[in-house]
């Protein structure tokens, strides 16, 4: 009785409509954080499901809140150098999505970043990439902004239709099992 109690409370919340934006800001600082992504996707999906009919403004909202994130760290790097994202996120390196997103940005170039940015992986390689393929930070961000808005229209789907396939998105079992308890209340 405590759980459903408790979901019950945290959709009365998430149906604020200043919650979506507050998660988007908690998206923007897991960047520099890399250790909230499994609450931050019960929280997002709190928020499509608490009011179904505002799914793209919670899907804007998180998108631009991961933005501002990545401006930070852009503008970190280009006060501290490019070595400031080895330093501070050493893991990201040794991250299979590292390789990936560098083999990505060395065969397509630009035209790669939406679509590695729509993808449910770290950003880290796609902004240390795109710096060094000289994109303008404006097309980094519009890029990041782009597929973001994406993903997470994704996300939101399936959240209101089929939360199992969240695993796609890198959800566990447990994340997947408390988005559909969320839904039932």
């Amino acid at each position: 009785m405590a759980l459903k109690d408790g979901l019950v409370k945290l959709k009365a919340f998430a149906a604020a409509p200043w919650f979506p934006v507050l998660v988007g800001l908690l998206s923007g600082a897991n960047l520099f954080l890399l250790v909230m992504s499994a609450p931050l996707v019960i929280l997002y999906c709190s928020a499509v499901l608490a009011n179904p009919n505002r799914w793209l403004y919670t899907a804007v909202a998180n998108a631009v809140g991961t933005v501002l994130g990545c401006l930070v760290l852009i503008i970190l790097m280009e006060e501290r150098g490019m070595d400031f994202i080895k330093e501070s996120f050493p893991a990201t390196f040794t991250s299979k999505w590292w390789s990936w997103t560098e083999g990505m940005m060395q065969s397509y170039g630009s035209l790669a970043a939406v679509p590695v940015s729509a993808m449910p992986i770290i950003l880290h390689p796609l902004i240390f990439f795109g710096k060094l393929s000289k994109m303008s930070d404006f097309a980094i961000l519009l890029a990041i902004l782009v597929g973001r808005i994406i993903k997470y229209s994704i996300m939101a789907q399936m959240a209101l239709t089929a939360p199992h396939a969240l695993r796609f998105f890198g959800a566990s079992q447990e994340v997947i099992q408390a988005v559909k308890k969320t839904k039932a209340t």
